[in-house]
Parts: C-alpha cells; sequence; structure tokens
C-alpha cells in the first residue's frame, strides 16, 4: 500500500485527534484568561465545559492502546459530541432563552445508546461516525438558528463571523459523511483515510473558530450594555434635568396666581435694574395692594380671598401693556409690576389697571371705599440720582402709602 504524505508527516487519524484533545483542553484556559480580565455573561461557563469535554472526549479516542478500547470509543465519543451540545446549550444561556437542559440532555443519551449499540454489534467505524456527524450536524444547526433568530436582538446586528463559523462547521460534518458513504468507491484506501483525517483536522479549527466566536458575542453584548447604560443614564439624566427646571420653575413661581413670586421678583429685578442703568434707559415700578383685603377674607372667606387674587393674577399677566414686563406677587395682596418706560407711560398705566380691577366687579360688602373690590397703586420712575433699585422699589412702595392713606381706589406717583 503507497504510503501518503500525510502518514510521513506523522499526521494520521490518531495524532489528529490527540491534536483535537490538546486543543479543546488549552481553549478553556484561553477562555479563564478573557474572563479574569472581561466581563462575561452567563452561557460562558457552558461553553468552557465544552470544550473541557472535547478535549476529555479526544485524549480518550487516541488513547485507545492505553485504555480499554469500548471505553475509548464509546465515552469518547460522547464526550466529544456533549461539545456542541454544550454550546448550544450555552447560546440559549447567553441569550435568556429557555435551556431545555432535559431535551439536551436526553439527545446526548440516546447518542450515548446509539454508539453503544454500534460498538457492541462491531459496526465499522465509519457508520458510528455517521451517526456523530448526524448528531453534531443538528447541534450545529440549532445553534445557527439561535445565532441568527435571536442574538441579534441584543446586538442589533446579524453576527455574520458567527454564522460562518457555524455554516462551515456543518459543511464539513455533511462532507465528512459523503465522503464516509463514497468509501468503497476509492481506489486508494490511504486517498480516504488522509480525507478523513483532513476533515478531522478542519473541525479542530473549526472548534477553535468557535472560541473567537464565542468571545466576539460576548465582546457584542458588553458594547450593546454599555451603550444602553449610557442611553438609560442620559435619560435620566435629561429627566433629573427637567425635573430641576420644573423645581426651579415651580420654585419661582406663586402656587395660587401663577405669575412670579417674591424670590422670583428680586431676582429679575436686580437684572433688570441693571441693564436699565447700563443702558441709561427709563424703569418705572407699580406696587398694588387690594384694598381692605383683610375684611374681605373676613367677610367673603379664604377660598373668596384666594379667587379674588388669582383673579387680579390673571389680569396682570393678561394685560396687553404687560407683555415682556416683570409682573409678580411680592406679600398677601400685593403685586409689583416693573416696566422698561418712563413715568407718564407708567402713570397711564396705573390708572389703567385700577379700573380695569374695578371692572371686574368683584362683590367687596365689606370694603370702606366702595361695594366692589379695588386696588391701590404706587408709581415711581427712575431719577438720575437712584443709586439702587431699593431706593426705587421704596419710592414706589411709599406713594402707594399715600394713595391708601388718601382714600384708596387711586394711583399716586412718587
Amino acid at each position: 500500500m503507497t504510503e501518503s504524505a500525510l502518514s510521513v508527516a506523522l499526521l494520521n487519524e490518531q495524532t489528529a485527534i490527540l491534536l483535537s484533545g490538546i486543543t479543546g483542553l488549552v481553549m478553556p484556559s484561553l477562555m479563564v484568561v478573557y474572563k479574569a480580565t472581561r466581563e462575561t455573561y452567563p452561557g460562558f461557563g457552558l461553553w468552557a465545559a465544552a470544550f473541557v469535554c472535547n478535549g476529555v472526549g479526544s485524549l480518550l479516542l487516541g488513547s485507545e492502546a492505553f485504555v480499554p478500547i469500548w471505553l475509548s470509543l464509546w465515552l469518547g465519543n460522547i464526550l466529544i459530541l456533549a461539545f456542541p451540545a454544550l454550546l448550544a446549550l450555552g447560546l440559549n444561556v447567553f441569550l435568556r432563552r429557555p435551556t431545555r437542559w432535559l431535551g439536551y440532555g436526553l439527545s446526548v443519551i440516546l447518542y450515548a445508546l446509539i454508539q453503544g449499540v454500534l460498538i457492541i454489534a462491531s459496526v465499522d467505524a465509519g457508520t458510528r461516525s455517521i451517526a456523530f456527524n448526524g448528531f453534531v450536524l443538528i447541534y450545529m444547526c440549532i445553534f445557527g438558528w439561535n445565532i441568527y433568530s435571536y442574538a441579534s436582538r441584543i446586538s442589533g446586528k446579524v453576527d455574520h463571523l458567527a454564522l460562518s463559523v457555524v455554516f462551515l462547521s456543518a459543511a464539513i460534518c455533511v462532507v465528512r459523511t459523503v465522503n464516509i458513504l463514497l468509501k468503497s468507491s476509492y481506489e486508494n484506501p490511504v486517498l480516504y483515510q488522509d480525507l478523513d483525517t483532513l476533515f478531522i483536522l478542519l473541525m479542530v479549527l473549526a472548534s477553535v473558530s468557535m472560541v473567537i466566536v464565542i468571545i466576539s458575542m460576548n465582546q457584542q453584548r458588553l458594547e450593546v450594555d454599555m451603550h444602553n447604560v449610557a442611553k438609560a443614564l442620559e435619560e435620566k439624566t435629561s429627566a433629573l434635568e427637567d425635573l430641576n427646571q420644573e423645581l426651579t420653575v415651580t420654585s419661582l413661581t406663586d402656587f395660587l396666581t401663577g405669575i412670579g413670586n417674591r424670590r422670583f421678583f428680586d431676582s429679575e429685578y436686580q437684572s433688570v435694574w441693571s441693564r436699565s442703568v447700563q443702558d441709561d434707559t427709563s424703569l418705572t415700578v407699580l406696587v398694588l395692594d387690594l384694598d381692605c383685603f383683610k375684611l374681605y377674607n373676613d367677610s367673603m372667606g379664604h377660598l373668596a380671598g384666594d379667587e379674588c387674587l388669582q383673579r387680579v393674577g390673571r389680569l396682570l399677566m393678561t394685560h396687553p401693556g404687560l407683555r415682556g414686563s416683570l409682573v409678580a406677587r411680592i406679600g398677601g395682596e400685593e403685586f409689583a409690576v416693573v416696566i422698561e418706560k418712563g413715568a407718564d407711560e407708567g402713570w397711564a398705566l396705573a390708572e389703567e389697571l385700577v379700573s380695569r380691577v374695578a371692572s371686574l366687579s368683584i362683590p367687596h360688602p365689606s370694603s370702606t371705599v366702595g361695594p366692589l373690590v379695588t386696588i391701590s397703586i404706587g408709581v415711581a420712575t427712575r431719577l438720575p440720582n437712584d443709586n439702587s433699585g431699593s431706593k426705587l422699589l421704596s419710592r414706589a412702595d411709599h406713594a402707594l402709602y399715600h394713595a391708601k392713606t388718601a382714600g384708596r381706589n387711586q394711583a399716586l406717583v412718587a
């Protein structure tokens, strides 16, 4: 019989199987190193166990000269078959899908029974290999289908690397099976044996490639999870910013009337004052107070008092002449308006507001002014010698005092 080139190179089927065993035991070591440096997901441990089974099973098959042949053939084949079964099982765990332990376990037991019967019946190695290739092909198809159908949901894209390796592994099983079925057609048995050895070596390379696939899938999931975490953090940050903005607006808004409160007024007034001084523009302050409001609350009740304040607040918010102006409630029944206009326009606006509030026709039977709710207004315009905003506000407040002592329901200029 002619000696083949592989035989000359001492690379026969037995050495190929031993090489597969050594490779199967080295791969988990690489996976352990990876696991120590990067986060891994459930299923990674099952994949490492798959390579251990492959390594031990291959060493058993390659050591049939040292162990009982039935143990070498039977247990070795079962452990090698556990390799693709554990890969498929680990993928289900990795993808958070139903694990189907029972199904995979029963399939391995079924294979063990088939191999046991074939060994007892002294069936040739080719037939046993066909049974082995059939089971491996089924596991690879399930593995590939799960990657195609479900892994893309995690990474957002089809894993072409994984699918390519799975397809090649399945193709090797099919071609090796065809090679076995055509064994009788070979004129030179050495050629058949060399091809079978090459197919075994290709399966070893496919198993090595599977480590790359596993690490790649884990890396993709890490990147996706990091992206999702970053996105969730960004959304929470945005929501927190919106909440902070809402809280800021709430803290600056009068809860009853919906216009600015005293804190808002103090902050905005300083800005308006500084701009007026810097640009040397006119600035007029109106301080409004509801006449005899304590008597209104006592006679009409606090709920009616709140409604009265709300109606006056709405009037100030919707008045065309106050659009873009600073309007705020600065006390219980006291409001302030700041307009960037001169004394004459400020006076005219104050007179109009006095008239508008009276025209609301809110009954006030206990008022000493009249039967309806009225207001008094103090008006003050910035003078060249005004060196602070508080001085201007004080003059407007002083004018309000005189308007109230002079009979109320009127506006006076400081």
